[in-house]
């Protein structure tokens, strides 16, 4: 075994203890670039995997409106095999219980699914091919109204026999039925329910499995303007894995953002815990010096120390990641379309092994390096410092640092400016500190005079004293709840963003679909109850033919646009109102309530988003198509909508006096009191008007809290590993400086002050590091989750304030409490005693 090894290994068996820190800074960072990069792997292997099954089908088409018989004569030239399915929303009345509750119905015919198997309970029951009305529902169904197989169900004008129960459907996650419950129905029946007519929001699609050698991809190519101009969407595998792929694709790389963050925590944590353990060794290396042992001989005693116990933090880490990898699956496993196979990805687990290992190596260069500089003159006079220069080597290992934190964030966000700007951003929180640490101890040197209280003085001035840790505490304490509480505010904005306001005073129910000559009948049979309808708005369908006198055609054709197809392609619901609702502000232009007939264009107000994703403002045009009649229209003002109130919201608004004589259907907002007034309502509506459907929003509400908690707890979860690299950091700050914490106490009590005296100082001490890591790391994170919320995840949701108070008190009370911890025993040790233990470490 050579020198050095030999060496490091015996002086590492009685520094176990300090060497430690170093290793438990790395481990949760590493846990969690395994687990996040593992988890990815299996999912991609699975849908991999189970990629036909995703579809059910090689092709599929889909349209808001019956296909037209220019695309069924596309249809019938594809050949293979077809299958139909015509999906809508409708109430379903349970005779057997008298209860109502808004279902999805599904009408089917054909051979679907042709990949996978479509699990009913009892199995094998075939809906699509049965000759009689028979149904097969969702099993909340089953469970909320205590039906069974046999029982009746009523949907319009038709009753169905309920034959069984849905256990999985290719392609379909287990909250595909969360808002309204699944039923399949054969399509010969459809007809008979009296659902489907002028006003029916009704999904139609058709999927196909090919022939052999068909390219569904191809096919789909080469008919793209035919499917523009019809306005009908396409999926295939591919497609289907690249949408399904860019939805997940957010929270993994918000995922490895989190494991980059507690990585970096993790190597700022190692930088500390060598700094402090290579200063009791500064003597060591001066001693090898001066019996002869080259620079580099010396400085790999310690580099070997540290690389072995850095290598055994990463290693814990990797298997901790392992572990962890289970539990990701189970959170998000029932968002997903399949069930996701887990196995432990052995490339992805040495990657982590290696990168986190590699980030702790050089982080512990930065205090392993200075080493060199150490003179044999220190091993004859401790007090000799050599002259601080310029060292080009610490500079190469902060760009080598700096390269990696660019390439790994802009490989992981897709996005190379994004890992730029994360990267310049840490390097001026880096600098923000260093200068607010520096300012401090200048402040104080001036400021702390002979008056007042001892203790305050004494403690404020040990931040300013030779040899102080005030420029490492501060760095280290306020990057630690600068990134940390950044971490959550944006978690809770991303949250905020889709939470819906439920008040006492907001409706809880939505009825939709009631025509024109029913809605006087309907706020009859509302008031007939004891209740009123809360609010209500006209709907006139309608499809936006041309933005700024460019056809959508045209617009779609264009490589260079940037609008969404979903934008061009959907059915726009439209209103028409005398003046702004209680939910839209005017944030630019006029609202016109009112149109006389005699000016051109029509004016309307828009929706703030909308006119963004549409790249239109005040003046510019919008050409909308209503049952074929083009009404060419003009942007008079913006609105901003509060989409998380329970009110009639719109994109596009318009004025009286252009809509009335269009085909209109009406929503409303009631407000029941209680579960049993709604149900009775409910079920004297269903009664009146089968065609009326109903959506009770404590339902909505209560599963979009049931998915959010999901993706909450994933949240959560993944950055409990940052956050408990954060408390680790934390310590392993404190106990860094607890060597000059022995020195001062000995000297303290020595000339004669009491324990209380040196705790007290201690704890003033730690207050206003801790107090102004906490404000500068606050004010830092709300800033930084502010830009991030604009610029990357692209919301307007505020960021919360009470955070960066949180962040104040918690960062300045742990900091108190770790640091009081950790001196805990140093005031009522004998001075004696103390340097004794000292002299032997």
């Amino acid at each position: 075994m050579s020198f050095t090894l030999l060496t490091a290994w015996r002086d590492a068996r009685s520094q176990h203890q300090r060497l430690l820190l170093c290793a438990i800074s790395i481990v949760f960072g590493v846990a969690a670039l395994v687990a996040i990069n593992s988890f990815g792997d299996n999912l991609r292997a699975t849908m991999d995997k189970k990629a036909l099954t995703l579809l059910g089908s090689d092709l599929r088409f889909a349209s808001r409106t019956p296909f037209s018989t220019r695309a069924e004569v596309f249809f019938e030239q594809l050949g293979g095999e077809q299958s139909r399915e015509t999906r809508f929303n409708s109430m379903a009345l349970f005779p057997t219980t008298n209860d109502t509750r808004l279902v999805q119905i599904r009408s089917v015919d054909g051979g679907f699914p042709f990949y996978g198997e479509f699990e009913t309970d009892p199995a094998g029951i075939d809906v699509a091919g049965a000759s009689e009305p028979i149904a097969i529902v969702d099993p909340v169904l089953l469970a909320l109204f205590e039906l069974k197989p046999g029982d009746p169900m009523t949907i319009g004008q038709q009753t169905f026999t309920i034959a069984g129960a849905i256990v999985e459907v290719p392609g379909e996650s287990a909250f595909a039925g969360l808002f309204a419950p699944r039923v399949y129905i054969p399509s010969e029946y459809l007809e008979a329910t009296g659902l489907v007519g002028y006003g029916t929001i009704a999904f139609h699609r058709v999927d196909f499995k090919l022939p052999p050698g068909a390219d569904a991809d191809i096919i789909a190519a080469n008919a793209k303007l035919l499917l523009d101009e019809e306005r009908i969407q396409y999926n295939t595998v591919a497609t289907k894995k690249k949408d399904l792929g860019q939805s997940l694709e957010n929270l993994y790389r918000f995922f490895n953002l989190i494991g980059m963050i507690a990585l970096l925590l993790g190597g700022v944590g190692v930088a500390g815990a060598v700094q402090a353990y290579l200063r009791g060794k500064l003597e060591a290396v001066a001693v090898l010096r001066c019996l002869g042992c080259s620079v580099g001989a010396a400085c790999r005693v310690f580099l070997w120390q540290v690389l072995a116990v850095t290598f055994v933090g990463a290693l814990i880490g990797a298997l901790l990641g392992v572990i962890a990898q289970v539990w990701l699956p189970a959170v998000i496993g029932p968002l997903l379309p399949f069930e996701i196979e887990s196995f432990v990805s052995w490339p992805r687990v040495f990657e982590g092994l290696g990168f986190g290992w590699l980030i702790a190596a050089l982080f512990s260069l930065l205090p392993l390096l200075p080493l060199r500089r150490i003179s044999p003159l220190r091993a004859l006079r401790a007090s000799y410092q050599p002259q601080r220069k310029f060292d080009p080597l610490v500079a190469m290992v902060w760009a080598v640092i700096g390269v990696l934190l660019v390439g790994y964030c802009a490989a992981q966000t897709q996005t190379p400016w994004h890992g730029g700007a994360f990267a310049v951003g840490l390097g001026v929180a880096l600098i923000i500190f260093t200068a607010a640490a520096t300012l401090l101890r200048k402040v104080l040197s001036l400021a702390v005079g002979r008056g007042g209280s001892y203790v305050v003085r004494q403690g404020l001035a040990n931040l300013h004293r030779p040899n102080n840790r005030t420029l490492f505490l501060v760095v280290t304490l306020g990057m630690g709840a600068f990134l940390i509480q950044t971490l959550f505010l944006i978690q809770g904005v991303l949250l905020s963003d889709t939470e819906l306001v439920d008040s006492d005073t907001e409706p809880n129910v939505l009825f939709f679909d009631i025509q024109s000559d029913q809605l006087n009948d309907f706020t009859a049979i509302v008031e007939s109850e004891g209740l009123t309808v809360a609010d209500s708005a006209p709907i006139v369908t309608m499809r936006l033919a041309a933005v700024n006198g460019r056809s959508v055609t045209e617009i779609k054709s264009d490589r260079g646009q940037k609008i969404d197809e979903w934008i061009l392609n959907r059915e726009w619901r439209s209103t028409w109102r005398t003046e702004p609702s209680v939910t839209e502000e005017v944030i630019a232009g006029e609202f016109v309530g009112q149109w006389d007939g005699l000016r051109e264009p029509v004016p309307i107000s828009l929706e703030l988003d909308m006119s963004k994703d549409l790249g239109v403002g005040v003046g510019d045009t919008l050409t909308f198509d209503i049952q074929g009649l083009p009404l060419q229209c003009k942007v008079s003002s913006i609105r901003k909508v509060d989409w998380k109130r329970m009110r009639p919201n719109f994109f596009a608004v318009f004025p009286e006096g252009v809509l009335e004589g269009a085909p209109t259907w009406h929503i409303t907002f009631v407000r029941a009191p209680t579960p049993k007034a709604l149900a009775t309502l409910q079920r004297k509506v269903v009664e009146a008007h089968p065609n009326i459907s109903a959506v009770d929003l404590s339902v909505v509400l209560d599963g979009l809290r049931d998915i959010l908690g999901r993706v909450s707890f994933a949240l959560r979860f993944m950055a409990s590993f940052t956050l408990l690299t954060g408390i680790v950091v934390l310590a392993s700050a404190v106990i860094t400086s607890r060597y000059q914490r022995y020195r001062e106490s000995v000297l303290l009590r020595t000339i004669g002050a009491s324990a209380a005296q040196i705790r007290a100082i201690m704890a003033v001490e730690y207050l206003a590091v801790g107090l102004l890591a906490g404000v500068v790391g606050a004010l830092l994170a709300w800033a930084a989750a502010a830009g991030l919320a604009i610029w990357v995840f692209e919301t307007n949701a505020p960021v919360p304030i009470w955070g960066t108070i949180a962040t104040i008190i918690v960062t300045t009370a742990l900091t108190l409490a770790t640091g009081l911890a950790n001196s805990r025993g140093i005031s009522n040790s004998p001075p004696l005693a103390v340097l004794r233990a000292e002299a032997a470490n």
